[in-house]
């Protein structure tokens, strides 16, 4: 790839996980200069097959075993509606409070707010989620469906890559601006779908994503600043079927020098 610039070409891995139970999770790094990217061999990983430790933040945190409700689960009020959209904020500082709490040796993740119309990670991980669950891309292959095969496992469709428009993470970090002010600057992404109200809470996504060594390299990242985690009501992976609830998680970590 082309460049104005110099820049370090820092090797990352990409790394999807194959299906687990009713549960799907995958990881990816990449690793840029201002507007340019470098992304790293794709492979498959299981997670690890032995039930992953208690979470330290399990016994501090809250809402880290909220279940996302739909609309029709609130009353049709002003405050009904305002409770239904603040789940999001809730479920995001349950997976932010776990995630600090396991970086006990390293500088906690913030999530900065956008003001005045600014957009952050966090727009671009809550879009990605919404993507999924209306395409529902994410599973395996199958005939007909449209999907992008990971890199080394055919079988199994890539989640960090929309089908319909092609973003991946880095580009999508781009479209909110992120980088843009930046030397050097790196973005990974966390994905993981349930269904199930045990396989939908913070603490079931982070549990895995600890319990499977891409996803906790991502979040014990010495070098990673900031976090966010959104979340969209439904299913990414049609295998879920009319199983409810389900909940897509999409998490994204940043960093800018």
């Amino acid at each position: 790839m082309s460049s104005l610039l110099p820049f370090s070409r820092t090797p990352q891995r990409l790394v999807p996980d194959s299906p687990v139970s009713h549960r799907r999770q995958a990881a990816v790094a990449v690793t840029g200069a201002l507007l340019l990217s470098l992304a790293g061999a794709v492979s498959v990983a299981q997670p690890a097959a032995a039930a992953a430790p208690p979470l330290k933040g399990a016994g501090t945190c809250a809402n880290i075993d909220m279940i996302y409700q739909p609309a029709s689960a609130f009353p049709d009020t002003s405050r009904g509606r305002f409770d239904f959209m603040m789940q999001t904020s809730k479920i995001e500082l349950a997976v932010l409070c776990l995630v600090n709490a396991e970086r006990t040796t390293m500088r906690s993740l913030t999530r900065p707010i956008g003001f005045k119309g600014t957009l952050t990670l966090g727009t671009a991980a809550a879009r990605h989620a919404a993507d999924a669950v209306a395409l529902r891309w994410w599973g395996k292959v199958t005939p007909g469906k449209n999907c992008r095969s990971m890199q080394g496992d055919p079988t199994t469709c890539d989640p960090h890559i929309n089908p319909e428009t092609g973003s991946t993470p880095l580009s999508r970090a781009q479209a909110v601006g992120y980088g843009r002010r930046c030397t050097s600057f790196a973005v990974a992404e966390n994905a993981y779908v349930g269904w199930g109200s045990a396989s939908v809470t913070p603490r079931a996504a982070v549990t895995w994503w600890m319990n499977s060594k891409p996803h906790r390299d991502n979040i014990l990242n010495p070098a990673f600043t900031v976090m966010y985690a959104k979340t969209a009501l439904g299913s990414a992976d049609p295998a879920a079927g009319s199983i409810t609830p389900a909940v897509t998680y999409v998490q994204m970590f940043g960093r800018c020098s």
